[in-house]
């Protein structure tokens, strides 16, 4: 047993960590254990004891570790692949570095699956390189198109320039320095408050790097995701990922393919591309409720779900009890289930049984922000630049800059139109931040409690701040009692930016 201490952490106690085992091979040995009474230490064992494990190490290429591959392919070939039991896949886990992708490919990438975890490049605190810009490979058939997408490019590294140096000059003046800040602190806080509102000049077509992690199961769905979509980098990305993770995970992987249902559906639905007037400027973020659940029975159902779990009752007793309070007693029970909630607590999962629909009008910025750190909430999302009009940052029109932005905004919106009709293609990479979209978002109660407390906090970027704080407003004046354990940051400093 003690050559077990090799890939186990420990062989005596309920909780162990796993090392020096391919991923598939662990998924296989979990597997195992679903259908049989020994548990994962004697699984392995018994491997051991066959030989079958035989030379396997974290670095692997050897004859034991390509034996080992052999058995949880077999394995995968039989059960994941033959009978369809995608969980198992779930336990091979992936990290994968990905860089010099377009912004709009990461945002494809992140709606994959929900079920991956990211890390990306921020433009809120970096300052992008001039022409570090995706060239969709399409525009070289057409020199006039590739002439103007190029000059877009460029002139929206000009303004983000512009709009960088004059935001750095006004905060710079108008922000102090904090009592005990450095000359070179203040400096780094104003800098990157300036990057947070010049990156609106910035097009999708701008390189990012993200790191990613995911399971064997969610990692397929997003490489299906990126491949039936109708984006040829995405596709492009699609194909890099799935050869790098298939070192790692052969099996799972073997068999991905586009899929026709998926394309299928898009062919059906397609109405032609046409040009859209962006309408200008707008004040920003704009919420509209498209489901918004009966007040009452969501106290009913929440009271339910907390009675189900901790009161002692079955369902239908649960039931029975809750609809027979009346609203002020249900409310105030349901503000006992999260008036001592923490900032870093989550509501009971009761929560979840509460669900809504949200048209949300947003920019780019705004939704590229939404995708980061989303626990639960699934979106059905417009084409880039399909909403109308723009967002201009409150500071860059307290700076006296709006017009800078403005102007190319409308340059843009006529480029764009142009390479329409020459490359279409090209077109969503021609959108810049600043360009809002459409997306619906749907949403239960628990996951609102995370966004509202993360989204509305001072440190908080200011455009999705705006939106989440409306929808924070408007539930606590029809759902009082149900929100109004939400907001739970509003005391927490601000951080890096400057006139908050």
């Amino acid at each position: 047993m003690n050559s077990l201490l090799t890939y186990v952490s420990n062989l005596d106690r309920r909780v162990f960590t796993i090392d020096n085992l391919p991923e598939e091979v662990i998924a296989v040995v979990f597997a195992y254990v679903s259908r049989s009474p020994k548990g994962f230490r004697e699984n392995l064992a018994k491997l051991l004891e066959e030989g079958q494990l035989q030379g396997v190490r974290a670095v692997s290429g050897d004859a034991g570790a390509e034996r080992a591959q052999k058995i949880a392919g077999d394995f995968h070939e039989r059960w994941v692949i033959g009978y369809g039991h995608s969980s198992v896949a779930e336990h091979a886990v992936v990290h994968v570095g990905i860089e010099g992708i377009s912004r709009l490919a990461s945002a494809e990438l992140e709606l994959g699956s929900r079920f991956n975890s990211f890390t990306e490049y921020s433009q809120r605190y970096q300052r992008p390189r001039r022409g570090a810009v995706y060239f969709p490979p399409e525009l070289q058939r057409d020199p006039e198109a590739l002439n103007l997408y190029k000059g877009l490019q460029d002139r929206a590294f000009d303004v983000y320039e512009a709009l960088y140096e004059g935001l750095v000059g006004e905060f710079a003046r108008r922000v102090p320095r904090r009592d005990g800040e450095s000359e070179r602190s203040h400096r780094i806080r104003v800098e990157k408050a300036a990057f947070e509102d010049a990156r609106y000049a910035l097009t999708l077509a701008t390189l990012t790097n993200l790191g990613l992690t995911g399971n064997g199961r969610a990692l397929r769905d997003a490489i299906v995701h990126l491949l039936s979509g109708p984006y040829a980098e995405c596709r492009d990305l699609a194909v890099e990922l799935a050869q790098e993770v298939a070192g790692r995970l052969p099996t799972l992987l073997r068999h991905i393919s586009p899929s026709d249902y998926l394309r299928g559906l898009a062919r059906t639905w397609a109405v032609g591309t046409h040009g859209q007037d962006s309408g200008g400027a707008r004040s920003g973020p704009e919420v509209e409720w498209l489901s918004l659940p009966d007040y009452r029975e969501s106290l009913v159902a929440l009271v339910t779900g907390l009675w189900l779990a901790h009161g002692g009752y079955d369902f239908e007793e649960a039931r029975r009890r809750a609809e027979g309070m009346d609203s002020e007693d249900l409310e105030d029970m349901i503000r006992l289930s999260w008036e001592k909630l923490t900032v870093h607590d989550h509501p009971h999962g009761a929560f979840k049984t509460v669900v809504y629909r949200i048209l949300l009008r947003v920019s780019e910025a705004n939704w590229h922000q939404l995708l980061r750190h989303n626990r639960g909430a699934d979106f059905t999302y417009g084409v880039p630049g399909g909403a109308g009009g723009w967002v201009i940052p409150p500071r860059v029109e307290e700076a006296g800059l709006a017009g800078l932005l403005t102007d190319f905004l409308a340059y843009s919106d006529e480029v764009r139109e142009k390479i329409r009709g020459l490359c279409p293609e090209a077109v969503p990479y021609c959108v810049t931040n600043a360009h809002r979209r459409e997306v619906v978002m749907t949403v239960n109660l628990w996951e609102l409690y995370h966004l509202i407390n993360l989204r509305t906090s001072p440190e908080a970027q200011w455009d999705i701040r705006q939106a989440f704080e409306m929808i924070d407003r408007e539930l606590r004046d029809r759902h009082p009692a149900l929100i109004g354990g939400a907001r739970r940051r509003s005391g927490v400093e601000a951080g890096p930016g400057v006139g908050r």
